[in-house]
């Protein structure tokens, strides 16, 4: 029995031991542990038409962070509850939301929710939604560098604590980022004259001044750096100790369907097009008045563009 209890003492002692060793490696080195594989996911990942074809290199940088994601096609997106119910949101160079897309995203955050971006975000949406974006993401992605440069900490790193850490500053092909906002700070910049902004964040936002997942644009190692970063801003805070986002869907995919190989056929009309001797079919009582259908395109008979193309030739 004493022999027994020695030996469970022991193996007490060893594992404290490696328990301390390991969260001294992690300061020392400024790596935060990561969540593992098997534990709840925390973070959804946005899939887009745009990021396709980075989709492996993408894939590749999540799993060397070592955390369970879920992924979203953007497709499939209609309400605030569609981006999920995890408390992190990932928007890797998603250029293309639509504005019911871009209000849920508002309505999602305002439950709560985190978001990292990266790239020119939302850069090829209407206005409307672009501007939108800009307030929820402290900024917007002003224009493209000509070359790489090298990423720098800001002059206010001790409001950013959580970028000091080893292997976030090296050199990256990314654009400036122009932030707009009384909320947005710069969290790291480019090694310009002007320190234009590489890196901007708001309470709620994590905003990547280049295409992350792309090997032109970044080393792999900085991309995963910098995610395990941000993520665990975003998921340490004590403001933040909410697990899930309220009336976020529960669903969680962990893969991408394939996309089609050749185009998808578009179907034939059951009824035959229109000819010039056979006038167009509008909804009844609609075709001399707008009232009822506002905005609609009302052709103009056949013999009246016949008149008046004449009394135009005449005039002339």
């Amino acid at each position: 029995m004493k022999n027994q209890n020695k030996c469970h003492n022991k193996i007490k002692k060893a594992g404290f031991f490696i328990f301390t060793f390991k969260l001294l490696i992690f300061n020392c080195f400024g790596i935060a542990p990561a969540t593992a594989t098997t534990g709840e996911p925390v973070l959804s990942v946005v899939h887009s038409q745009e990021n396709q074809q980075q989709w492996a290199e993408i894939t590749q940088r999540l799993q060397a962070i070592n955390v369970n994601y879920c992924v979203i096609p953007i497709a499939n997106v209609r309400s605030a509850a569609d981006w999920g119910d995890r408390r992190v949101l990932f928007l890797p160079n998603v250029e293309r939301l639509t504005p019911v897309q871009a209000i849920a995203l508002q309505e999602w955050m305002g439950k709560g929710g985190n978001v990292i971006a990266s790239g020119p975000v939302g850069s090829l949406s209407d206005p409307g939604v672009r501007q939108l974006m800009r307030s929820l993401l402290g900024g917007y992605w002003g224009f493209s560098l000509n070359q790489t440069q090298q990423i720098q900490p800001s002059k206010t790193q001790k409001n950013h604590q959580w970028t000091n850490q080893n292997g976030l500053f090296g050199q990256v092909h990314g654009g400036v980022l122009i932030p707009n906002n009384v909320t947005s700070q710069a969290a790291a910049v480019w090694n310009s004259p002007d320190n234009s902004a590489a890196v901007v964040t708001t309470e709620r936002s994590t905003f990547l001044g280049w295409r992350w997942g792309t090997n032109t644009a970044s080393a792999a190692d900085l991309d995963s750096n910098w995610l395990k970063a941000a993520l665990t801003r975003h998921t340490s805070r004590s403001s933040q100790r909410q697990n899930k986002i309220a009336g976020g869907s529960p669903a969680c995919s962990t893969s991408v369907a394939a996309a089609p190989s050749s185009p998808i056929p578009i179907p034939t009309p059951h009824s035959p097009l229109p000819t010039p001797h056979s006038p167009l079919l509008l909804p009844t009582n609609s075709i001399n008045s707008n009232k009822q259908y506002p905005g609609m395109f009302h052709p103009t008979p056949m013999h009246q563009l016949v008149v008046m193309k004449r009394s135009r030739f005449n005039k002339s």
